[in-house]
């Protein structure tokens, strides 16, 4: 065994840490997923009964407008008797109507119709007192037929008297009916979010799991891959909220069927989001941060290109420390292109080579000046404004990295920056 191998920590597979740090992230990510399911789906059954209130009150406004403005009820109120004619009629427009009932009064509060016949005659429950001064009102409040939302409008003569009062409503148990109905609506917009997002958090958790698998937590915490992957789920977790605040804004604007449609779309979209680079299954902890950058890439408006051929079994590098190489190189390119004119291109590409593996990051950024190329690897070194984080410590741990394995990088700029890191091959050992 040579000296460098002996140097590097021995990890072993499987193990409890491993295990917990994926573990951890999928309870939290569906606890998350699930709340916020809940919560969506709760505030859209109270906008739909919100609506539905809404609704009732436009109803019982126009209803009660039409009939105080009915030359049939104004001469039936001023007859004497009115409720000899009005009754039947009142019944006649209840069926071909959306209100629960309608209640026509003298200006004190006495009924002269109800659907209930006995209590014609009675005082009116409820209040009546902005209508008798004029004013039409609309309340929420229990009456005969139980708590209803009703409009109440004064009726006039040809003179601008009152001479009567007309209360139509729909009760709040016809209310709650029409919220039942959108119920299903509800159910399955929440049941699409939570499978859109279920998936997609199981996927993540697959490469989650395949990028933590042999590596203790501590090993894990020290090492810059963990900056990377912890920058991955912030990000997926940015994209989920913006699809579900996407969707609860189609149904807040009333849009059901485009909230059902972009819910679908969405689904399916994750379905077919399988990783297709060529031979990334040979680098799970590599194709777990490239499925990271390649969201945050879409989302910061940057193309990213990736592509991964050749053997990499043998490559003398740790996961864990060519995680760190890739992504320390590809944030440095991301870096060069987010302020540059469109379009912003980055292209990754890892390939085996006869001498042993090259890891090539191209953008289409400013490149770098030829004073810059010798000391753009070196420690605390940047051509970028400090940070919180600090600067100029990700190429020097990329350039460290390799030559701790008889690697090298270099860096030259044609329409942009190529950054070309070597990796050779173990030399065998002689016996």
């Amino acid at each position: 065994m040579s000296p460098q191998e002996t140097s590097r920590p021995r990890l072993v597979a499987g193990t409890r840490s491993s295990w917990a740090i994926a573990r951890i992230f999928l309870l939290t990510q569906m606890v998350i997923v699930v709340v916020v399911c809940a919560s969506v789906g709760a505030l859209l059954y109270w906008q739909i009964q919100d609506s539905a209130r809404e609704q009732a009150s436009e109803i019982t406004r126009a209803e009660s407008a039409t009939l105080a403005h009915d030359p049939f009820v104004v001469e039936n109120i001023a007859s004497g008797h009115p409720t000899d004619r009005l009754q039947p009629y009142v019944k006649d427009v209840l069926s071909n109507s959306s209100v629960s009932f309608i209640t026509i009064m003298s200006p004190d509060g006495i009924r002269y119709t109800h659907p209930t016949e006995d209590k014609i005659g009675q005082h009116y429950i409820g209040d009546i007192s902005r209508a008798q001064h004029g004013e039409t009102m609309t309340v929420e409040e229990e009456g005969s037929l139980g708590v209803s939302m009703r409009t109440i409008t004064p009726i006039r003569d040809d003179d601008g008297s009152i001479i009567g009062l007309v209360s139509t409503g729909v009760t709040i148990s016809e209310i709650a009916a029409v919220a039942r109905n959108g119920v299903p609506a509800v159910a399955m917009i929440a049941g699409l979010l939570l499978l859109t997002t279920t998936f997609t958090t199981l996927l993540l958790y697959r490469y989650l799991n395949r990028a933590t698998l042999g590596y203790s937590r501590d090993d894990i915490l020290k090492s810059e891959a963990t900056r990377s992957m912890a920058a991955m789920l912030r990000t997926q977790n940015h994209e989920h909220r913006n699809r579900m605040h996407t969707v609860l804004s189609l149904l807040d604007l009333g849009r059901l069927d485009d909230a059902r449609n972009f819910a679908r779309e969405d689904l399916a979209s994750s379905e077919q989001n399988e990783v297709h680079w060529g031979n990334y299954k040979q680098l799970p902890g590599v194709t777990a941060l490239l499925a990271g950058k390649k969201t945050e890439a879409e989302e910061r408006r940057i193309d990213l290109g990736l592509k991964i051929e050749g053997e990499w079994s043998g490559i003398p590098l740790s996961e864990v420390e060519l995680v760190s190489v890739v992504s320390n190189l590809v944030d440095n390119a991301m870096d060069a292109v987010a302020d540059a004119p469109e379009p912003r291109e980055v292209e990754v590409d890892l390939a085996e080579t006869h001498e042993g593996w090259e890891i090539v990051v191209a953008d289409t950024g400013p490149g770098v000046s030829g004073e810059d190329e010798r000391k753009v690897f070196e420690w605390g070194y940047s051509t970028k404004p400090s940070g919180p984080e600090g600067r100029g410590v990700g190429l020097a741990l990329v350039r460290d990295t390799l030559l701790r394995h008889g690697g090298s990088i270099e860096v030259l700029s044609d329409g942009g920056s190529v950054f070309t890191a070597r990796i050779p091959r173990p030399r065998k050992e002689i016996r």
